[in-house]
């Protein structure tokens, strides 16, 4: 109880620090667009428990255990490209037969790269919210053409929305340029030349391979590099161009049924009484999340234009999930088929669902319990316990490491179930009789990266936001929490930062220490190894009067540095 509520002191009396450090910059923007910024640092025995931290003895062996680990991550990661590449190289995959290994093979690094600049850029746009923008007009040009559109307004928001889309079907379409698609007559032999058959099944038909490079190479390695080099990071017109799509992609409406969730727990928030027994405490954050909810629509076309939106998303969104049930209830997507009755397909769709959500929720439930009083998290024992493990010694930091392979995992799994496998020029029987155009639109992934994006993710950050304490006291939790420190501890993705600090030399990036000059002249420290840094957006429940409306605390704004995240044992 003492470790949980000294790491929760600190936090708060940081998070107050730097925002009396920026309050003429706060008292600018608009609740919808103002931005906190959090520093935990994990690696400093002052602000973790005694029981989270390694006695100094140990120093030399963990110094040898984590060489170790790079080494063993590093080869990894060779093994899995090399059997990409091999897979591709054999016309293996959905891409690589359609169209060629070339565009295959050149697809792959591109969508690798990509996601690399949105991983990284998100974390930059927030993280430079704060700075002063003449401070790097003339010498970042594109970064500032970049923080002066994505600062502007709700635009922040509206790009995290847009973006979380982006990212999913990146994932989707990496699905389909280098997972194979299944055999037709399963045979003993390999499929890629120069590897075993276990090779082939372990890493390739997985889809294993595929998930640690795209954890490795395209979110850790930008994410560490984000973190020290936010201003170069994005001062190339790609970053520029991607945050124009990501804001187009929110104004299309195409993600708008979340907010039916959003304005669902918003009226939850104004009507219905505190879910604990009534206090001070409990009704001051009523109060709070009520004052967040008063905004109002300027004129009806403007309330017209964004229900019509919100409406047609719910329909596609609802089709979607019409077309991916019927779809397994008839093995007619790309989910692997190990004779498994059909049933069974629809029961993991859904628990994959929960599960995905579950770990896009819990970032948000963690940030949000460190601002409630401490009698309300004390009311609900188990999400006391899940908030001490999360809050000891390094396994915050651990935990959003291990956190990002299980959610790969899951958009990739996802994407193999939601896919559909149909060809109508082949087959005469397509998914509930729909034409042969719509087919090959749901053969592409995309209605399937919607689902994932608005059920599986954005609608599950709104619901931990608000009601975080009730979310965190779930047992699920504590073995979610586990199970990520577990991953982590295996040093899978150690090679994330070498492979980070390759780039950096490779790119010319430069701290931003060097432009902005030191931490305590701008307020902000980005640097030091053992750090996680926490941009914090607006954490709330709120129906918005504009069209973007979701604001909540975008977690995937954590930017972790130093050369891995070591568990301690509690």
């Amino acid at each position: 109880m003492a470790s949980t509520t000294s790491t929760k002191d600190n936090l708060k009396g940081e998070k107050q620090s730097l925002i009396e450090r920026h309050q003429s910059d706060v008292t600018a923007l608009t609740s919808s667009g103002s931005l906190t910024d959090t520093e935990v640092d994990y690696s400093d025995e002052s602000s973790c428990s005694s029981a989270g931290s390694a006695p100094k003895s140990t120093e030399s062996s963990s110094w040898l255990v984590q060489r170790i680990k790079y080494t063993i991550s590093l080869i990894l990661l060779t093994l899995c490209v090399a059997v990409i590449l091999a897979g591709i190289a054999a016309t293996q995959t959905p891409v690589a037969q359609t169209a060629s290994r070339l565009v295959a093979l050149a697809a792959m690094w591109l969508l690798i790269l990509w996601l690399g600049v949105l991983e990284g850029g998100q974390g930059s746009l927030v993280g430079l919210k704060p700075i002063d923008k003449d401070s790097y007009k003339d010498s970042h040009p594109i970064a500032h053409k970049c923080t002066l559109l994505a600062h502007e307004g709700d635009n922040l928001n509206r790009f995290i929305v847009g973006r979380q889309f982006l990212v999913v079907l990146v994932v989707f379409c990496l699905n389909l340029c280098c997972t194979p698609t299944e055999e037709e007559e399963p045979s003993d032999k390999s499929r890629i030349p120069f590897f075993p058959k276990v090779i082939d099944q372990v890493f390739l038909e997985s889809g294993l391979a595929v998930m640690i490079i795209t954890v490795i190479l395209g979110q850790l390695s930008a994410e560490v590099n984000a973190t020290n080099c936010m201003l170069d990071f994005i001062n190339t017109p790609v970053v520029h161009v991607s945050t124009w799509i990501c804001l187009l992609i929110e104004e299309s409406g195409l993600l708008h049924s979340v907010y039916l969730v959003q304005w669902f727990f918003a009226l939850t928030a104004k009507d219905d009484s505190p879910s604990s027994s009534s206090n001070d405490d409990q009704d001051a954050v009523k109060e709070e999340k009520q004052a967040q909810h008063g905004q109002e629509f300027t004129s009806f076309r403007q309330a017209a234009l964004y229900w019509i939106r919100v409406l047609v998303s719910f329909a596609f969104v609802a089709y979607a999930m019409v077309v991916t049930f019927a779809a397994l209830m008839n093995t007619q997507t790309t989910m692997y088929h190990t004779g498994l009755p059909n049933y069974a397909s629809v029961v993991i769709f859904l628990c994959l669902i929960g599960f995905l959500g579950m770990l896009e929720a819990m970032q948000i439930a963690l940030f949000a319990v460190v601002n409630l009083p401490e009698k309300a998290l004390r009311r609900h024992p188990v999400a006391q316990a899940n908030c001490e493990l999360a809050f000891t010694g390094n396994n915050f930091q651990a935990f959003l490491i291990g956190r990002q392979m299980f959610v790969t995992f899951s958009m990739f799994l996802l994407a193999r179930i939601t896919t559909t496998d149909v060809d109508p020029d082949i087959s005469p029987v397509t998914v509930l009789g729909m034409p042969p155009t719509l087919q090959n639109f749901f053969n592409t992934g995309l209605p399937g990266a919607l689902i994932t994006t608005v059920v599986a993710s954005l609608a599950w950050r709104i619901i931990a936001a608000c009601f975080p304490v009730e979310f965190m006291a779930s047992p699920l939790v504590y073995i979610t929490i586990q199970s990520c420190l577990l991953v982590e501890a295996t040093g899978i993705f150690s090679a994330a930062w070498l492979m980070a600090d390759g780039l950096k030399v490779a790119t010319g990036l430069r701290n931003d220490e060097e432009y902005l000059g030191s931490m305590g002249q701008r307020g902000h420290s980005h640097g030091g190894h053992g750090k996680a840094e926490v941009d914090r957006a607006p954490l709330e429940c709120s129906d918005g009067s504009d069209d973007s409306g979701i604001e909540f605390e975008e977690a995937d704004a954590v930017r972790i540095t130093g050369y891995g995240a070591t568990t301690s044992q509690p």
